[in-house]
């Protein structure tokens, strides 16, 4: 099957002293190369693949609490909070969101109402490895299933022992993947800018260690600029504006988002060049915008991401350990999906292999 749209003080304590058990060290901005590398189990697509095909359980009456660290802030959030709806209609289970809109202070409380409210089972999205770490902690010692979904948590590059489940995409070893591929298109020496998240988040952190190592593979690439973008086009726009006129022979922008892209395109027009020619562009989302700029050449590629198969596989998976007890053990890496690899067989969207790819969000 083919998916298309594919006492509280006491808890406090509690909390506070498990982030410390669970916290691991971030990988030094300065290292060569990631401390840890996520590494996808095909087994895990494969199994999760068998579930869908051979009929989902029926699940009525079962309640799921949907914890994320976003639902409805951008396109990404809200599709994959589509995603999840889908699949619990699906499976005929009540779906309820608990959205900490990137906040981590927030999450900690809907975790505990969560728990308190007495929920058959959880797709859990951290806002943060450490504190994530933690609410698992909470959420495991209910003895309900839990999956997570999009990102790692308690110092691991992938699946955490005890979940039932892992389903993501945007892993150190992605942003790696997405890096390294805008770097070897420079077969000589040339220079580069790197516009990434919101500084201090857990997928900026992941995003400056893999170019740290991308750096270190491909030393005839400079990065001239790396800065933060926080997913804003105008941010973004001011960012490769100041790298330009600076470094008017910047070849090369990588960047994280493709809504962030926007603006990085805009500076490089302003500048008096030709973006994916004079200029070349590789962004992250795999969006409807970031698949026609690629496939008008105007951006040379969009790295997908795939949100409502994020989600939909994660309740999915939570479905089968309500059903069997069983996890789904390893990283599900969203790379394997059928929307990948029967349609344009790569994560890197290109004019070739743009019209096999159709966006959802």
């Amino acid at each position: 099957m083919k998916l298309r749209r594919l006492a509280l003080a006491g808890v406090a304590v509690a909390i506070t002293l498990m982030a410390t058990a669970c916290s691991a060290p971030s990988s030094p901005s300065g290292s060569a190369t990631p401390a840890q590398s996520a590494v996808a189990d095909s087994d895990a697509m494969t199994a999760t693949l068998g579930y869908i095909s051979a009929g989902l359980p029926d699940m009525s009456g079962k309640k799921i609490a949907y914890i994320a660290e976003c639902a409805t802030e951008n396109t990404y959030c809200q599709t994959r909070l589509t995603g999840a709806q889908d699949a619990a209609a699906k499976i005929g289970a009540d779906l309820t969101l608990f959205n900490a809109g990137f906040d981590p202070a927030a999450q900690l409380p809907q975790v505990q109402d969560a728990i308190q409210r007495g929920f058959d089972g959880y797709v859990f999205s951290p806002v943060a490895d450490s504190s994530g770490c933690a609410e698992f902690q909470l959420l495991k010692a209910t003895g309900k299933p839990v999956v997570n979904i999009n990102s790692p948590m308690c110092g691991n590059p992938d699946f955490t022992d005890g979940t039932d489940g892992f389903v993501a995409m945007q892993t150190e070893s992605f942003f790696q993947e997405h890096v390294e591929n805008a770097f070897a298109s420079c077969t000589s020496a040339c220079k580069a800018v790197a516009v990434g998240g919101y500084v201090g988040s857990d997928l900026y952190t992941r995003w400056e260690t893999a170019i740290t190592a991308a750096k270190a593979k491909y030393p005839n690439v400079t990065v001239v600029s790396d800065q933060p973008g926080s997913f804003d086009a105008a941010t973004a726009l001011t960012v490769v504006q100041d790298a330009l006129s600076s470094n008017p022979d910047v070849s090369v922008v990588v960047s994280s988002w493709d809504d962030m892209t926007r603006g990085a395109e805009q500076a490089i027009v302003a500048a008096g060049k030709k973006p994916g020619t004079d200029v070349r562009i590789y962004s992250v989302g795999g969006t409807k915008n970031g698949v026609a700029e690629v496939a008008a050449a105007t951006w040379n590629s969009t790295t997908v991401l795939l949100p409502y198969e994020e989600s939909y596989y994660g309740v999915v998976q939570l479905a089968n350990a309500l059903k069997t007890g069983d996890a789904t053990t390893g990283f599900t890496y969203l790379a394997e999906s059928p929307v990948v690899t029967g349609g344009p067989g790569s994560i890197f969207v290109t004019a070739d292999n743009a019209s096999k790819f159709t966006p959802e969000y």
